[in-house]
């Protein structure tokens, strides 16, 4: 009911074109105890924005939300000066690695530039997030302060999406992250919905998962 008693920043996003992505699978992952993750990626030679960004991740026990966010480079690492950041929460992330959607919109990038998606220290050795390697052997750097970075010989897998008006729908993005919706499809209809809401119980967010079900083009459920 609030969202409804004063103005809210809302960016829609959809499902847009990927710009940059290492999607070759190379061996373990990093992990979210006491160290930032960053992975660099560079916008192409048109691209502007960014609309959200898809990782290969997993996550043990029930960690606190996974900080991701887009900065720009500074003496080829990342500047630490986060341009957007949404928080993921374990409810999102699989038990074995899959894929993980993150509704990152960024606005009045620098076409053929390097950036960096930076993934904040989350969780302790009881419950933590896993972000998998690719096969590249560069281009992921750790720090753990988020200031100091140390390049690794390892990249991250990951998939950059910009925010160029192709349907469907991919998300919505409120408030700065605060509050952020994610949408799954099957045979063209939504058949999941995400919603994050940051500041509403003790516990610091709300966080839901729903499938949809349908017989025929008719929605019979939602679980």
């Amino acid at each position: 009911m609030n969202q409804f008693l004063v103005s809210h920043s809302a960016a829609f996003v959809q499902a847009g074109t990927r710009q940059a992505a290492q999607t070759t699978a190379g061996s373990g992952f990093a992990s979210s105890v006491n160290q930032c993750i960053a992975q660099s990626f560079t916008t192409s030679s048109s691209q502007t924005a960014t609309g959200y960004v898809v990782v290969t991740a997993s996550v043990s026990g029930t960690p606190s939300p996974w900080a991701f966010s887009i900065e720009a480079s500074s003496s080829g690492t990342p500047s630490g000066a986060p341009l957007a950041s949404t928080p993921v929460p374990y409810q999102f992330v699989p038990a074995a690695a899959g894929l993980v959607t993150v509704i990152l919109p960024v606005s009045g990038l620098t076409a053929s530039t390097t950036y960096w998606l930076v993934a904040a220290a989350a969780g302790d050795v009881s419950d933590y997030f896993e972000w998998y390697k690719s096969s590249a052997t560069s281009g992921a750097a750790t720090s753990v302060d988020g200031s100091s970075w140390s390049p690794q010989a390892f990249g991250m897998l990951y998939q950059v999406y910009d925010n160029s008006l192709t349907p469907p729908w991919t998300g919505i993005w409120e408030d700065g992250g605060a509050r952020w919706t994610s949408y799954g499809y099957s045979s063209g209809r939504v058949s999941a919905v995400s919603e994050f809401t940051s500041g509403q119980t003790p516990a610091g967010y709300v966080a839901s998962v729903r499938s949809l079900s349908y017989s025929g083009s008719l929605l019979t459920g939602v679980a």
